[in-house]
């Protein structure tokens, strides 16, 4: 078995280096790691731009800057 670590992006699994020594038809298995924290983080900031799109507050004067935490530094609070 020969394991090969990479990436999938937009439809295509890119190793992380070339891949040699393998001809012809081979069968093959591609399993997604996946970060349920990044996704409930994505899921949040889409939730978060929802709401203010919906919102018909009116705002007046120049908005302050603001910095967010990353969940990180709020857990190490």
């Amino acid at each position: 078995m020969l394991v090969v670590n990479g990436f999938y992006e937009n439809g295509m699994f890119i190793p992380e280096k070339p891949l040699s020594g393998i001809e012809g038809r081979q069968k093959a298995v591609l399993r997604i790691d996946y970060d349920e924290g990044k996704q409930a983080r994505a899921d949040a900031w889409k939730e978060f731009s929802k709401t203010i799109r919906a919102s018909n507050e009116v705002l007046e004067g120049e908005p302050d800057r603001i910095s967010f935490k990353t969940p990180e530094e709020i857990a190490s609070l």
